[in-house]
């Protein structure tokens, strides 16, 4: 039977049913570029829908697996029940354009890519349901264009039925005699819609109510809920199983696909920022007289320019060096069995604060740290104290390989003296600014002993002011590095792009901003894009810089600090 691509229209008649605020749940739009937003460039253009779906074929056999239907010109999305006869070994798999359908079999090889990667995705850790995302080669825009992946919130959605109405994209061997007209609503209204044994199933199957789309009785056994927004299509639901009147919803998903893709870069969700509990010291400090010093001076430095890459470097560039007594709360961190530096922050007497790629992978007795020093050829004159660790705690959370969660602690065999030289900084303690939003544009100081510009280590410590970036400003300013790992509620960025910029050899340090003549912590220096540079006859990798680093939001760590952090509590 010859197959035929049948796209069926359908005006909902009625406005969706108004969302019940105590069970649907909101869902926020993802942010993929300025302007219209858009997930791909051109996609969903409305004289190309016939270009979104596409097959796929083993060569050894003539059966096609469809319909699976293009968000990139690199990625195919579709259930993970789709086509159960073809396992994730991409051996002589390829992507045939619907284009294809009904062409000689000559014109269609000539016409497909091959597949490279297929990547099962979790929709929900306890359910039993996956996406297929499927990598291909580039699949030439004449034959294949990218629907759009759909950038609104659901409540949008809900106020603006009338005007973005849905339809369903269909394979179908033979064109019905109706268009579908129906309604799309929340879960509020499931239980009306679906059966009984609907319901139960999906109990079963342990997949949330809440993220499912009902639509009212179809005679259609339509794969994709699409919407209709201001002349393009965007990508709203897959159905679960095709005589079911639901659709997963994949706006709570999209950031997770967005992910997994490779010309997808998507800004993450922004969470809801979690009020600060108030410390015991008077003042609401995190200890007694924290994040006192002097004033600073300045001077600055150069930079070099080379080659990009795009992979992370750990790592003050173009900085002024800092005046003695300046930082009484930076650490300097020796890791003598990796030979390798960071930068630390004294945040009680005994606890320094760091980043976990820092620390992560060594013993205590590796390391030895020292604090209220400026320069280190001097490390015997006075001021200058030095310690041994006896425990390093790095973030239950921390990934090495995703850079998720990059703080730790490590805590001190005996206590600081607490002079003008060495004194610990304050705790993020401000419950009206824990929103990044609140303090974008602020400077904030970034110390260190990183590199300078001959990508050499200074041996004085040096200080920058950076101002704080805003997430969105961050996202574009580098969409495929950030996409991938700007992380709104973990990390931010900060920084210039002038060649002022923390190095190789900064991680752990703070970020800190002035208060009230005190100081506050508010990032640790996590990492960045990196640069291949010739350096002493081969290529390395060193800090970026024109580009913002990321920085550990320690107000959003605050209560797994003082958790584990002798001698403050709340």
């Amino acid at each position: 039977m010859r197959l035929g691509l049948l796209v069926l229209l359908g005006l909902a008649l009625c406005a969706a049913q108004t969302a019940d605020n105590e069970t649907d749940p909101y869902f926020p739009a993802p942010y993929f570029d300025e302007g219209e937003n858009l997930s791909s460039q051109n996609c969903g253009n409305e004289a190309s829908w016939n270009k979104w779906i596409v097959f796929v074929k083993q060569n050894s056999t003539r059966q096609l697996c469809y319909p699976f239907i293009a968000i990139s010109q690199r990625t195919l999305l579709g259930l993970g029940n789709n086509c159960p006869w073809i396992t994730n070994d991409t051996t002589n798999l390829r992507v045939i354009p619907s284009y294809c359908l009904g062409k000689t079999q000559e014109e269609c090889i000539r016409n497909s890519v091959k597949v490279l990667n297929v990547i099962d995705t979790d929709i929900h850790p306890t359910a039993d349901l996956k996406f297929k995302i499927w990598i291909t080669e580039k699949m030439p825009s004449e034959l294949v264009t990218p629907i759009c992946l759909f950038n609104r919130d659901n409540v949008m959605d809900l106020q603006l039925q009338r005007e973005s109405p849905y339809f369903e994209l269909s394979i179908s061997s033979d064109p019905p005699p109706y268009i579908p007209i129906y309604n799309v609503t929340g879960q509020s209204n499931c239980n009306r819609i679906l059966s009984s044994a609907q319901l139960e199933d999906l109990k079963t199957k342990n997949i949330p109510i809440q993220n499912i789309l009902c639509v009212k009785l179809t005679k259609m056994n339509s794969q994709y809920l699409i919407k209709f927004y201001k002349g393009r299509y965007f990508l709203r639901g897959v159905k679960y199983y095709r005589n079911y009147h639901f659709y997963i919803d994949l706006l709570p998903y999209i950031d997770d696909i967005a992910r997994q893709t490779k010309d997808i870069p998507a800004l993450r969700p922004v969470p809801q920022t979690k009020q600060p509990r108030g410390f015991k010291a008077s003042d609401n400090l995190s200890f007694p007289n924290c994040g006192r010093k002097p004033t600073s001076t300045r001077r600055r430095r150069g930079i070099v320019d080379s080659s990009e890459d795009l992979q992370p470097t750990r790592h003050i560039l173009g900085g002024i060096i800092a005046q003695t007594g300046n930082h009484p709360w930076h650490v300097y961190i020796e890791n003598y069995m990796a030979r390798t530096t960071c930068g630390g922050t004294l945040i009680s007497p005994t606890a320094v604060l760091t980043a976990a790629h820092c620390i992560y992978g060594s013993e205590v007795e590796d390391f030895i740290v020292s604090l209220g020093l400026y320069d280190k050829r001097q490390r015997s004159v006075p001021g200058v104290q030095t310690r041994l660790v006896t425990r390093l705690i790095v973030h239950p959370k921390y990934d090495s390989a995703e850079f998720n969660s990059d703080i730790g602690l490590m805590i001190l065999n005996k206590k600081i003296e607490i002079t003008d030289h060495v004194q610990p900084i304050c705790l993020w303690n401000d419950d009206s600014d824990s929103n990044l939003a609140r303090v974008a544009g602020t400077e904030a100081m970034a110390v260190g002993f990183g590199l300078v510009d001959n990508h050499t280590r200074t041996d004085e410590l040096l200080q920058a002011r950076l101002p704080i970036r805003g997430h969105r400003e961050c996202f574009l300013s580098s969409r495929r590095f950030f996409g991938k790992f700007l992380r709104p509620g973990d990390n931010f960025c900060a920084g210039y792009t002038n060649g002022t910029t923390t190095c190789n050899g900064d991680s752990g340090g703070s970020l800190s901003i002035e208060k009230n003549g005190r100081w506050f912590i508010r990032g640790i220096v996590s990492f960045g894009k990196s640069k291949k540079v010739m350096f002493e006859g081969e290529e390395r990798s060193f800090c970026h810089p024109n580009q913002y680093t990321l920085f550990v939001d320690v107000a959003n760590y605050v209560d797994w600090i003082v958790e584990n952090t002798p001698e403050i509590s709340f």
